[in-house]
């Protein structure tokens, strides 16, 4: 052991491994267990709740996409369309505080939909 590694340690409580250590504190890292599938959004979710402040202008519109679903769904798919264009014309760059993975999540299910279509 060097003389960091041991001025390093020499804080932590013995049986802690050095290399598991991540500060002064001996606090161990933790593999990451988030799934790729949970971070996309339900759709029950996504269309009320998960609207960044950002795009607020939007919400009306994917409300009545919501509305109309079950009864019109290609009218629901043209809103939902829509409200992405809006999305991408008010922050273009996706900037603002969650708005990339917003529009992210809504362009996943405009390309879900498309594939239902007949």
């Amino acid at each position: 052991m060097t003389g960091g590694e041991q001025a390093f340690t020499s804080g932590m409580p013995s049986g802690v491994n050095p290399s598991l250590a991540s500060g002064p504190q001996g606090l161990t890292r933790r593999a990451s267990t988030r799934n790729p599938v949970m971070t996309t959004f339900s759709l029950e979710v996504f269309d009320n709740e998960v609207v960044p402040s950002s795009l607020g202008s939007i919400s009306p519109v994917l409300r009545v996409a919501s509305e109309i679903e079950s009864e019109r769904p290609r009218v629901a798919y043209l809103c939902r369309f829509y409200a992405f264009e809006k999305a991408h014309r008010l922050d273009p760059s996706s900037t603002g505080r969650g708005v990339r993975q917003f529009k992210t999540g809504l362009l996943q299910r405009l390309e879900r939909v498309t594939s239902l279509i007949p």
